[in-house]
């Protein structure tokens, strides 16, 4: 195992060592996790792109059935 100093803000210390006290973990434990963390996130494959797909075509289901008029009044009907 390897050690390291890093100079961290006295505020961001401060969350850090919160965050250990909460997790019954030391300093170096919490920052080691995060570190690890961040390696894994870079070493995951990133979202696969979806290449050529394209919404489907949309089908045309015919005109209305109720005049516009109604339609307020449809929208707000409770289906029994």
């Amino acid at each position: 195992m390897k050690m390291t100093e890093v100079p961290l803000p006295d505020g961001v210390y401060s969350q850090v060592e919160s965050l250990a006290a909460k997790l019954r973990l030391t300093v170096p434990e919490v920052l080691c996790q995060a570190a690890e963390q961040m390696v894994l996130r870079q070493t995951l494959p990133g979202p696969r792109t979806n290449g050529d797909w394209q919404f489907p075509e949309g089908r045309h289901l015919g005109g209305f059935q109720k005049p516009v008029e109604d339609w307020r009044l449809l929208a707000n009907e409770a289906d029994d």
